[in-house]
């Protein structure tokens, strides 16, 4: 459920991945079994923690295995109990072992009451096999020279082959310090790491809710292993078969969209400080963003990187985030940019937590493509965005170019999904996401053979269980007693 602040947040150290490589299994072994023990690391006693080793690479299955980490809460409720259910909170890069305690705390009573709640740190993030492939410090960089060559057109500029470098250095440091495991840490290798898991839960099918990317490796979970395919639900959904380039057009789209919602919310408030049109808002937040320094100088100063991160993370949860997103714009007008720097969470703590999110999250999406467009070819992107999506259509045609040089794809890359012979499945769109536009949940569930599509009058993106009732309700008596709503729903506004 990728709804929170850590999407921007960069924190943590340099580690190293292939640490946690071990060696050759035996030839042969007993089917995976998890002993699950109160989990020490973690300020609750809620969750219990198991591990579950699985092959680096699917094809070798007596060669080095990794460790995959694993959390659940207990069904709570005194009667039947209806098995696991697995979640994925999305990213990719979110640690689900981490976030399991939020995603369960917003099911329903019956839900959790019925079902035992399984999260998991997927393979090349947090506790498993963690990806590094730059340090917290170099990642703030990396996303400061994305930001400083933003609207530039000249594939030779100065800023454009800073950030080339910056692409390249991120490429590099992926394929030398994880020189195992970046061959292995693609959405696919994921979804056999998920059959792995059913396996050693002994449950007969796979029950799963996935949100955003968690929808794309549901998805692939139903195409790979249809016959083991339960009670799944993929909110908020990816069109597997996009390339990354397409994939960031659409959500450039989504977010200008959804950036003018929140121009029209402010001004509705009636203390904005942008104008009421949108063509004349957009170019005074472009403007503003110009403005900006590009690099790290004063700490209190937000740069464009800070402001373009906490104008992207607003555009996954408004409502909510419009009153914070106003807030900070109407300070830093007035000369306070603290609001916004937090917003953007780009700024590094030295006292936090390491954590490999965006390592994790550029390059897995990097792995499941193909090579992206060089620089001339992402400058002529960058163009032709611009004309369409001022704000975040350059910014995201530029981002491509990590993934040009990057040191592996999987080799089957983007394609459509199927799933033939699976049970019936529940794909969830809000109609005004601004992070997976609606057209991704509609694509996936024209392409599951046995997908039944809702889509909700929403703006948020992850919809259940908490941000419309009629989803909730459809969602719930699917989980609970496999009733399905037509093969195409519309759910009002609440």
């Amino acid at each position: 459920m990728t709804r929170y602040r850590s999407l921007t947040a960069i924190a943590g150290s340099f580690l190293v991945a292939t640490a946690s490589i071990l060696p050759a299994s035996p030839a042969t072994a007993a089917a995976p079994t998890l002993t699950w023990t109160p989990c020490g690391e973690l300020p609750d006693e809620v969750r219990e923690c198991a591990s579950l080793q699985v092959p680096l690479d699917y094809a070798d299955p007596t060669g080095p295995m990794i460790t995959l980490a694993l959390a659940r809460i207990p069904a709570r409720g005194p009667g039947p109990k209806l098995g696991s259910i697995v979640v994925d909170p999305g990213g990719p890069g979110i640690s689900g072992v981490d976030e399991i305690l939020t995603l369960q705390s917003q099911l329903s009573d019956a839900v959790e009451s019925s079902y035992d709640i399984v999260g998991w740190d997927r393979r090349a993030v947090a506790r498993s096999s963690p990806v590094w492939c730059r340090t917290a410090e170099q990642m703030g960089d990396y996303a400061r020279a994305l930001a400083a060559a933003q609207w530039s057109t000249d594939p030779a500029a100065p800023e454009v082959l800073a950030w080339a470098e910056q692409a390249q250095a991120f490429a590099d440091g992926c394929a030398a310090r994880n020189p195992e495991l970046i061959g292995h840490i693609g959405t696919r290798d994921s979804a056999r790491d998920m059959e792995s898991i059913r396996i050693a839960l002994g449950e007969p099918v796979m029950n799963y809710v996935g949100w955003s990317h968690g929808t794309k490796l549901g998805a692939f979970y139903i195409d790979m292993f249809p016959e083991h395919v339960g009670r799944m639900v993929l909110d908020s959904a990816i069109d597997p078969s996009l390339s990354i380039t397409d994939y960031n057009r659409d959500q450039s789209q989504a977010l200008e969209a959804q950036l003018m919602r929140f121009v029209d919310y402010c001004t509705a408030s009636g203390d904005c400080p942008l104008p009421a049109d949108h063509a004349a808002a957009t170019q005074f937040l472009k403007d503003y963003l110009l403005g900006l320094p590009t690099t790290l100088s004063d700490p209190a100063v937000a740069n464009r990187a800070d402001v373009m991160a906490a104008l992207s993370s607003a555009m996954y949860v408004p409502p909510d985030s419009f009153p914070e997103l106003l807030d900070g714009l109407r300070t830093a007008l007035a000369g306070d940019d603290s609001v916004l720097i937090d917003m953007g969470g780009l700024r590094v703590d030295p006292d936090s937590d390491p954590s490999n999110m965006l390592n994790a999250l550029y390059a897995i999406n990097c792995y499941d493509s193909t090579p992206t467009p060089d620089v001339s070819g992402s400058a002529q992107l960058a163009a032709q965005w611009d004309a369409d999506t001022p704000i975040f259509g350059s910014a995201n045609a530029w981002g491509g170019l990590r993934c040009s040089t990057f040191a592996a794809h999987d080799p089957v890359g983007p394609q459509r999904v199927r799933g033939e012979g699976a049970a019936p499945v529940l794909v969830i769109g809000a109609l005004n996401d601004g992070a997976t536009p609606v057209h991704w949940s509609v694509a996936l569930a024209d392409q599951l053979v046995s997908a039944h599509l809702v889509v909700a009058d929403t703006d948020v993106h992850s919809v259940y269980p908490s941000f419309n009732l009629c989803v909730r309700h459809i969602v719930d008596a699917y989980l609970l007693d496999g009733a399905l709503p037509p093969r195409r729903s519309d759910c009002p506004a609440d």
